[in-house]
């Protein structure tokens, strides 16, 4: 990390703790929380922080392709009932729409909070098969129910202001479900944490920072003096909350190039801690979100793999060894998870500027294995499989046996398959046209040993077939 990038995140993470430390000190210091009662401020501030979490509930449902992701249904249920609810607590003000206290106002402020944590926590959970299979096969009507629930809470709200004051709102009652909201919350920012070290991806950033901020509005419905400066302090950081995080959807936005960003994003599962405990699916899983990122290159991953375990075996490398070269040409192209779509799926050219950043994969594909116990062995090979045998690849400019077997091989592979697959821009070559290419190429750009391998694959009748069989 740069001097620069420790100060931006020195001066963010300052930034997210001052409203626990302003906290404090007012808890320490009573005169300086002083009352501030206005009614018609509270109306507006509440009804500005609602519209924002609808705001926010449309652009997740508007980013994905089909209700048919749990992420994304329990992440856009979150934002529709901190909306439906906080709504009603500033409909409720008493002073401007009814003119007395009834229990509703307090209920829908420490409700809004722990139910968004909730349905945040559930859209990370990891739930039993059966359950997500079906909240997916009915995801629309899942839907419905929930805004016509919330619907019916604000009617009942409004209509019969007194409905909610069996509820008890003594300290008690506040504490309990602020520390289930607190929780619930920290779970949901942990796993969002783990999401982003994988992919670093802006609007993961952001949901971090969002559940962090409203953690401290947890915080302060449970501490806070209801009218006091500390109480108007989480109404604020609602606001500031929803702020941070169209912030950080816009950025993803505009790198890349699609709203489909932001939900390819959010339902992100949190695959490195998969992997860490010692899952397998996880691996295709990840495979399978590379290759979304780019749809003109898809079955890419395979190819490479089935081509380069040919030459493995052409090359009589042992079975524990021929598994971790599939498994490496697998996860060659992982740090592209990093790269914006916009610059992945161009019809044409790059320039200089967007393949820089494509060369950035190397790296971030190397980070990603070294983060994963499964892969850690393999972070070598997955960082140089774009080098050349000369020493004129990248990143590192290494040259000849300086570079892994499996980066060589898997370099060979590679470059066949993105010399006979069809792009937007380009035909495919023909199969006899690329090994020209790869021959013209021997002792320069690839490995020796492991262009004649791959060329003698070929020379047997129905090799090529039988190599691609193997990544089907």
């Amino acid at each position: 990390m740069t001097a620069q990038s420790r100060l931006f995140t020195g001066v963010g993470v300052a930034a997210l703790l001052s409203p626990m430390v302003a906290l404090a000190v007012f808890r320490a210091e009573p005169q300086l929380d002083p009352v501030f009662m206005k009614s018609t401020l509270h109306f507006y501030a509440v009804s500005i922080v609602s519209l924002a979490a609808a705001l926010a509930c449309i652009v997740v449902m508007a980013s994905a392709a089909t209700l048919q992701n749990t992420r994304l249904i329990f992440l856009g249920l979150a934002f529709l009932t901190i909306a439906g609810v906080f709504a009603v607590h500033g409909l409720t003000t008493p002073g401007f729409m009814v003119h007395e206290f009834y229990h509703s106002i307090a209920v829908s402020g420490w409700l809004s909070a722990f139910a968004g944590c909730a349905f945040v926590a559930l859209s990370v959970a990891s739930l039993p098969h059966p359950v997500e299979h079906f909240i997916e096969r009915n995801g629309r009507v899942f839907f419905i129910t929930a805004i016509l629930l919330v619907a019916g809470y604000i009617e009942l709200s409004v209509t019969f202001e007194s409905w909610l004051d069996w509820i008890p709102v003594d300290h008690n009652v506040v504490l309990g479900f602020g520390l289930g909201g607190l929780a619930l919350g920290g779970f949901a920012a942990w796993r969002y944490w783990q999401a982003y070290q994988f992919a670093r991806l802006p609007s993961q950033l952001a949901m971090i920072a969002t559940l962090i901020l409203l953690l401290e509005v947890q915080a302060i419905i449970i501490w806070g003096g209801v009218w006091h400066l500390s109480w108007w302090l989480y109404h604020g950081l609602y606001a500031v909350a929803f702020g941070v995080l169209f912030t950080g959807w816009a950025i993803e936005v505009k790198r890349a190039g699609t709203l489909r960003a932001i939900a390819d994003a959010l339902s992100m599962r949190d695959a490195l801690a998969q992997l860490n405990r010692g899952l397998e699916a996880p691996i295709l899983d990840l495979v399978d979100a590379v290759e979304a990122k780019d749809q003109e290159t898809f079955g890419h991953v395979r190819r490479v793999s089935g081509y380069a375990l040919a030459v493995g075996k052409r090359l009589a490398l042992p079975p524990s060894a021929l598994r971790m070269l599939a498994l490496s040409a697998e996860m060659h192209d992982v740090g592209k998870i990093s790269i914006p779509s916009s610059i992945l799926g161009k019809p044409g050219p790059l320039t200089a500027d967007e393949y820089a950043v494509v060369q950035t994969h190397t790296r971030r594909g190397y980070e990603i294995a070294e983060q994963v116990k499964a892969l850690r062995e393999l972070s070598s090979a997955i960082r140089s499989h774009h080098e050349r045998y000369d020493g004129s690849g990248y990143p590192d400019g290494l040259k000849g046996d300086a570079i892994p077997l499996f980066s060589r091989i898997i370099c060979v592979a590679d470059s066949y398959d993105a010399m006979t697959s069809k792009r937007p821009y380009r035909d495919g070559r023909p199969h006899a046209e690329a090994i020209a290419e790869i021959m013209a190429k021997r002792g320069q750009q690839f490995d020796p040993q492991c262009v004649d391998a791959f060329v003698s694959v070929f020379e047997e009748p129905g090799s090529r077939k039988a190599a691609e069989a193997v990544a089907a």
